[in-house]
């Protein structure tokens, strides 16, 4: 056998163990760039819970619950669908992931929006990007309550009442409930403001 066609070979052979090799190190890569984000995803997610469950924001839970107890706005609303809106902005932006999201959050997302819908809609009429990614996200969390077999995501007025009783009982550190109580729990008692529709 010549020596160019030995060198042909011998060049051949190594271009495509090099070709092969750049191959299996961008899906190697590829692979560790996706467990990296997923595990940042997971990492946002536990802060945000941490968040949601600590102080400031238990107390600021706490007063907007008692308040919508005996019919009043709170200010601290805003600081709750403010939170919910960032929330939204995040998984818009892929550093949360919406199933996350519909696992850890739905529960309130759903309750504190069917009992400020009317707020919000009125803040939409005068600027429809008000609360934009959160309604968008909130969309998207019913779709997934479906996916998911569950209708857990329109609460009743009295759902709602017993919503913001349990977030009375709130306490820094506490387990969070991810779903709503079984029927037939409920207090049977109607929220105090009769003007806010679900």
């Amino acid at each position: 056998m010549d020596t160019t066609v030995i060198a042909e070979i011998v060049s051949a052979v190594a271009l495509s163990v090099a070709a092969g090799t750049g191959v299996w190190a961008l899906i190697y890569a590829s692979k560790q760039l996706k467990h990296a984000r997923e595990a940042e995803r997971v990492k946002h997610l536990v802060e945000f819970n941490r968040e949601f469950d600590s102080e400031p924001m238990t107390k600021w839970r706490k007063i907007v619950a008692e308040q919508r107890l005996k019919g009043a706005d709170p200010d601290e609303s805003q600081r709750l669908l403010d939170f919910f809106e960032t929330i939204g902005l995040l998984v818009r932006r892929g550093y949360l992931d919406e199933y996350d999201v519909w696992s850890t959050f739905s529960y309130w997302m759903f309750n504190i929006y069917a009992d400020f819908r009317e707020d919000i809609e009125q803040m939409q009429r005068d600027d429809k990007n008000y609360y934009l990614d959160s309604c968008e996200l909130l969309e998207r969390l019913r779709e997934i309550e479906h996916e998911m077999g569950s209708r857990d995501d329109r609460p009743s007025r009295e759902e709602i009442r017993d919503f913001w009783e349990e977030e009375m009982k709130v306490v820094p550190g506490s387990p969070m409930k991810k779903r709503k109580r079984v029927k037939g729990k409920s207090t049977g008692k109607s929220l105090a403001e009769p003007s806010r529709a679900v």
